[in-house]
């Protein structure tokens, strides 16, 4: 009697530990929509991910999923997509078909827009305990030399091995549809000095000073010298570097602003590539490239351009700066007389 009591007893305290659970994933659940409707995506798939923790289900992943999509994470929603396609793959009752084929739909449409990095590691590079870190995760053997998902951001790979120099880069994956490559070097032939300090060469003597000119030797009308030395004129500057540069900026920028509108035609016709997932894949990354040339063209056409303007300003101000300082001599009732600014 005694121990059927007790197993009654730890049955009813499993259930009530279990209900604060489930109501907490409810909340958390109800949180993330009203969040999501709210614009704020992070806070909402935060919520989402927390109630999943708590009480797995089908809804909550759904909805995860699509939250990472809008907040940007394409690979990780691509996955959860993925996750609740297997989830429903065997499911009897209505509903869990019809979130089946939603989590299918959604992932076939979300597959080509995802990113993929390849960690190619080539024969000669395979030294042993070799081992490699995306950040601050391990990457398994396995999964080099294969292209892989992964969501968009600034990715630090590092590369290590016993005995051998720790070798790392950083590689910056777009968003949507970049596909990158990352080649690990053979570390057991990485220069061993590359942080030792260059010594500083001595600076170059400074030129020598030019003589001053002789005064002009010259006599004297009323006690004044007749013969005062002027300092040669100032010969106007030249603004045919700046039209240069100036031209040039504009014909960077007219470049960069075409590569944009033919990247946009490219995204477009990916876009509306229904039929072929090669061809629209082949689009895709034909539109990233023209828009990374795009980019380059812009940034050096700022550069270009605000060298120009930098170069122009300077010859003017060294224009004025000669002007205000001109000196003349003029006759005056009692003899010669400086004229002119200081």
């Amino acid at each position: 009697m005694k121990r059927a009591i007790a197993a009654v007893f730890v049955l009813w305290s499993s259930t009530a530990l279990a209900q604060p659970a489930g109501a907490q994933a409810e909340v958390l659940f109800r949180q993330g929509r009203d969040l999501l409707a709210a614009g704020k995506l992070a806070e909402a798939c935060s919520a989402f991910e927390e109630s999943q923790k708590l009480e797995p289900a089908v809804t909550t992943l759904l909805n995860l999923a699509g939250c990472r999509e809008k907040l940007g994470q394409l690979a990780t929603a691509w996955g959860l997509f993925l996750d609740a396609v297997r989830q429903t793959r065997s499911a009897g009752d209505a509903a869990s078909k019809q979130f089946h084929r939603v989590a299918q739909a959604r992932a076939q449409k979300l597959e080509p827009r995802v990113s993929r990095l390849t960690i190619n590691v080539p024969q000669k590079s395979l030294v042993d305990g070799l081992e490699i870190t995306r950040d601050q995760s391990r990457v398994d053997a396995g999964l080099w030399n294969r292209a892989l998902p992964i969501d968009g951001g600034t990715y630090t790979i590092t590369a290590r091995a016993p005995g051998a120099n720790a070798w790392s880069t950083q590689v910056a994956i777009a968003t949507e549809n970049d596909i990158r490559t990352i080649e690990i070097p053979d570390l057991r032939n990485l220069p061993r000095d590359l942080d030792r300090p260059v010594a500083a060469s001595a600076p170059p003597p400074p030129p020598p000073r030019p003589a001053a000119a002789p005064a002009t030797a010259g006599g004297e009308i009323g006690g004044r010298a007749r013969g005062i030395a002027r300092a040669p004129a100032a010969s106007p500057p030249s603004h045919s570097i700046p039209l240069v540069l100036g031209a040039g900026a504009i014909a960077l920028l007219g470049g960069g602003l075409g590569c944009e509108l033919w990247a946009e035609s490219s995204y477009d016709a990916a876009k509306s590539e229904m039929t072929s997932q090669p061809r629209r894949s082949s689009l895709y990354s034909t539109a990233n490239t023209k828009r990374y040339v795009a980019e380059a063209l812009a940034v050096t056409g700022l550069g270009v351009a605000g060298a120009a303007v930098w170069l122009y300003l300077r010859d003017r101000h060294g224009a004025d700066a000669a002007t205000d300082a001109s000196v003349r001599v003029v006759p005056t009732a009692t003899g010669l007389a400086l004229a002119g600014q200081f």
